[in-house]
């Protein structure tokens, strides 16, 4: 019995380094992963904060917005809510397009003088106006 215990052992030994092998590097890509995710939504949640933007005015069937936070904007990727329907980005013109620097604005022309619409960028600040 002395000599199979023995074998027995070392089998077993053998097989718990083998799965520890195996188990650490899938662990340890997995716990990469999920610190990198956090980093990301940290990242995210931050450009939110410092994100403000702001409908001043509404005349005839443009809309000025005013980006009263601290982050610079692409205005090309600003998306229009018209009467709770998402509006495609070719049914409305931004002047300027492109960078949306913090203390400016930007006029939307939706194509409608009245009713409910949301102003939404990209991070996913917003504002809403109803007329």
């Amino acid at each position: 019995m002395g000599f199979s215990t023995s074998a027995v052992m070392v089998i077993f030994a053998a097989s718990i380094i083998y799965m520890a092998s195996i188990f650490y590097p899938v662990a340890d890509m997995s716990h990469r992963k999920i610190l990198e995710a956090e980093r990301m939504s940290n990242e995210l949640w931050k450009e939110k904060m410092n994100t403000k933007i702001v409908i001043t005015d509404w005349v005839g069937n443009t809309l000025t917005v005013y980006n009263n936070g601290s982050a610079v904007l692409n205005s090309s990727k600003v998306n229009v809510i018209l009467d709770g329907e998402l509006k495609p980005s070719s049914s409305y013109v931004i002047i300027p397009g492109g960078v949306w620097s913090p203390k400016t604005s930007i006029n939307i022309d939706i194509g409608a003088a009245s009713g409910r619409v949301k102003i939404i960028a990209a991070n996913g600040a917003a504002d809403y106006i109803v007329t």
